[in-house]
């Protein structure tokens, strides 16, 4: 039923999220539940529960995360942005070209990278 939540599964995305760093992300609840599930799978085969499984595969979803998926995300949220705001000041009235920017993915790419490293960069 769930071939990702077998112990298998889970230990292979357990040694991703350490080795990608994503799984000191992660909060001490979710660490918790997730090496639970693991020792309980190790016994039993595998999570059927649907709460538990679906709490499960959102704890995956923070270990798949890259940095590359977080920049893309960052870049369409501020084109989505630059969009709305662009449409509202009649900005492409006169800079027709920014519309045509805004939909090529390495604009958007790159709107995602200064965003995230000027985040970073004021944050400190």
């Amino acid at each position: 039923m769930f071939p990702i939540l077998s112990y298998a599964g889970l230990l292979g995305w357990m040694r991703k999220g350490l080795r990608n760093g994503n799984w000191r992300r992660l909060k001490t609840t979710e660490k918790a539940l997730f090496k639970a599930a693991l020792w309980y799978a190790r016994f039993k085969g595998r999570i059927l529960n649907w709460k538990v499984a679906s709490q499960l595969l959102s704890i995956v979803e923070k270990i798949k995360d890259t940095l590359g998926n977080r920049i893309v995300q960052a870049g369409v949220a501020a084109a989505k942005e630059m969009l709305t705001r662009g449409e509202e000041s009649a900005v492409f009235t006169w800079c027709p070209q920014l519309r045509v920017w805004l939909t090529e993915p390495r604009y958007v790419f790159w709107l995602g990278l200064t965003r995230l490293s000027t985040k970073y960069y004021v944050q400190g």
